[in-house]
């Protein structure tokens, strides 16, 4: 049997990993973020997901500020009001 790889993250299919972390973070309060980076040098595109606690009040204003500023640019900024916990549509 081979030794199990240390440090290596077990893969799920990219279609339902950040649809998983967003209900689980939704869930826990937490913050989602997705973002993609392009490899200048090779043009290699990774895809991040991440959860946990990152955004502060301060940076939250601030980069909601910053998609409101590059509307013109193709930004896309989306403010929904979650409901309370018990209470139902």
């Amino acid at each position: 049997m081979a030794p199990k790889g240390h440090g290596k993250t077990k893969r799920k299919p990219l279609g339902e990993t950040p649809q998983e972390m967003l209900a689980r973070a939704l869930e826990e309060k937490e913050d989602f973020i997705l973002t993609c980076e392009t490899d200048p040098e090779t043009g290699a595109q990774h895809l991040y997901a991440m959860t946990g606690r990152f955004v502060s009040d301060c940076m939250l204003r601030k980069l909601v500020g910053q998609a409101e500023s590059q509307k013109d640019e193709g930004s896309t900024l989306v403010r929904k009001r979650l409901p309370k916990k018990g209470t139902h549509r």
